[in-house]
């Protein structure tokens, strides 16, 4: 167990990383040259396509300086972030899932709530209204788990987890009386409906056992240490609560037939099979990906192998970390990627139009040749300039030892771990154009990025990044790639009270169908904005809107303006079942 670990805050044999440099990822690195039909438009004067706000929005970084690292490596994964409306005041809040200091399991290091105030700055609540977790945290969850309409928390930890019931916009820790339990090394975790019953239920992603006096060497000098990977360490089995309706959950996990282990990282919840039904999705370390497809009787079967998104073309494992989902060629289905270790590419699989199978496409994506260097964490796709194109944002950090990077503001120790992040520009087909050179601070520092939040936080209609920092240092990047006149559509699909997580939103508009999933869950130890988001480009006019809300009912409803937020609610629209 891990409890004798923890007091108030509850280190791979040969390190599993390629030992690459972190070289600058030019846009030349590309397979696929960019052209000026796809290129993003970049405001000249800005600073790049994402400007670093964290510091004219007033949120601070850590006071006490960051010690050098002792190896261990739960204080080279951690750690999360949540994009949220806690208050429930209309804007977009951010959460800050922090762990102790390195080299150590018992100093506090708490987690931070930064509110936003009707001018956009942002304000660090005290005791972060309850949620100053002081557990080694690692991800979170965000959801209204009793559908009051305000938002509740799950915080996964390195150790016990915890569960915060918002009242109005202060949090009580109700781990215990919700039925929660467990002493794990917890990763990620997401809220999802898989009973359709109405009500969240949670699945919470657990890494392995780990052995804090386990030493890892490089090479023959018994003193070059570094950190260990993940084959050190004995995997563990995810966990599956069922909501019970009346405020407290039960641990299903064995009658629903969740019964592989794996090192899990990122997962995604969403209904990839085309059912109706939501499934989950989760990158495993070294292990084979695991896709538990919803069965609709209460229990998951796991058909990753079977549908072709277990391992990469070659048929082998590999180091899966984040996890990003989306439909980025338009065929109507959602498409899938994992973040991976440096030596490895970061890999995406396209449906292809179909509900059973994917195939490995990233060779004729052309991000691998670009990310292959870099070690990938949080990710997500998003359409950044407003194009109509999905596209990709990697937070990027190392794990084991390579060469100091000189640019970085980070100590000597820690410079040895900075990548910088990668931004990618989708053509729409399932390539892409590497961008990162013109993505201003969130490409040209390299740092130890982690858990990565995409979020509309100024309330302009794209889409922004928050990324966590191995440190505890949370960066702000403020999307300026849009070009004007681009237009936009953000639709908040809510089910009674609260968001409905799982809906799947397409809009019809100039000729085109657009397929947008509203869920937070995907990326890395990250709660994202819930709402679905699709640029239009030149579109002025939307011709339909069709949700496919996580019940199963399939309703359309009357064409929106665009360049807003529109809420749709369940039961409003025109019915489209038989």
């Amino acid at each position: 167990m891990l409890l004798a670990l923890f007091a108030s805050c509850r280190n791979r044999d040969e390190p599993s990383q390629v030992a690459a440099p972190a070289a600058r990822p030019d846009a030349d690195d590309a397979v696929v040259s960019q052209d000026e039909d796809n290129s993003p438009n970049e405001p000249e004067d800005r600073g790049g396509l994402f400007v670093d706000v964290t510091e004219s929005l007033r949120i601070a970084a850590p006071s006490a300086p960051w010690p050098d690292g002792e190896y261990m490596t739960p204080e080279i994964t951690a750690g999360g972030v949540a994009a949220f409306d806690y208050d429930g005041d209309g804007l977009m809040d951010l959460y800050q899932v922090n762990h102790c200091p390195a080299g150590s399991f018992t100093e506090p290091g708490p987690n931070r709530l930064f509110r936003q105030k009707p001018d956009g700055a942002f304000e660090e609540i005290p005791d972060a209204a309850g949620l100053d977790d002081p557990g080694y945290g690692h991800g979170v969850a965000v959801g209204d788990v009793d559908n009051d309409g305000d938002l509740d928390v799950y915080v996964a930890n390195y150790g016990p987890n915890a569960f915060y019931l918002n009242e109005g916009g202060k949090f009580v820790n109700r781990t215990e009386a919700a039925g929660f339990s467990g002493d794990h090394w917890s990763s990620s975790a997401g809220f999802f409906d898989y009973d359709r019953d109405g009500d969240l239920d949670l699945y919470v992603v657990n890494f392995a056992i780990f052995d804090p006096e386990l030493k890892c060497i490089v090479g023959d000098d018994p003193n070059d240490v570094d950190y260990c990977g993940p084959h050190k360490f004995d995997s563990v089995g995810d966990t599956l609560y069922r909501n019970n309706g009346d405020g407290t959950f039960t641990d299903v996990t064995e009658e629903a037939g969740i019964v592989l282990p794996g090192r899990g990282w990122g997962l995604a919840c969403a209904d990839v099979t085309g059912d109706g039904w939501c499934d989950v999705y989760v990158a495993n370390d070294e292990e084979p990906a695991q896709l538990w497809v919803n069965q609709q009787d209460g229990t998951f079967e796991e058909e990753a192998v079977f549908r072709g998104c277990a391992y990469n073309m070659a048929g082998r494992v590999e180091a899966g970390m984040g996890v990003s989902i989306g439909d980025i060629d338009g065929d109507g289905r959602l498409d899938l990627l994992k973040t991976h270790l440096g030596g490895e590419t970061n890999t995406l699989y396209l449906s292809g139009g179909s509900d059973e199978l994917y195939t490995d496409q990233t060779a004729r994506s052309s991000m691998g040749a670009v990310d292959r260097p870099f070690t990938g964490w949080g990710c997500g796709f998003l359409d950044f300039d407003h194009d109509g194109k999905l596209d990709m944002a990697v937070a990027n950090g190392r794990v084991s030892k390579g060469v100091p990077e000189p640019s970085t503001r980070l100590s000597r120790f820690w410079s040895r771990f900075a990548e910088p992040n990668l931004l990618f520009a989708g053509r729409g087909d399932g390539r892409f154009d590497n961008v990162s050179d013109r993505a201003g601070a969130f490409g040209r520092e390299p740092q130890i990025s982690r858990g990565m939040a995409i979020a509309d936080l100024d309330r302009d209609g794209d889409l922004d990044l928050a990324v966590q920092q191995s440190n505890n240092e949370l960066r702000v990047y403020r999307n300026d790639a849009p070009p004007a006149g681009a237009h936009w559509l953000i639709v908040r699909p809510m089910t009674g009270k609260r968001d409905a997580y799982g809906a799947l939103v397409t809009i019809e508009a100039g000729g085109r169908r657009f397929l947008r999933l509203a869920h937070p869950t995907y990326s890395f130890l990250a709660s994202n904005d819930p709402r679905a988001h699709c640029g239009l480009g030149e579109i002025d006019k939307i011709d339909g809107v069709e949700v496919v809300w996580p019940s199963g009912r399939r309703e359309q409803f009357a064409p929106p303006a665009v360049d807003q937020v529109v809420t749709l609610v369940e039961g409003e629209g025109e019915s489209l079942d038989d």
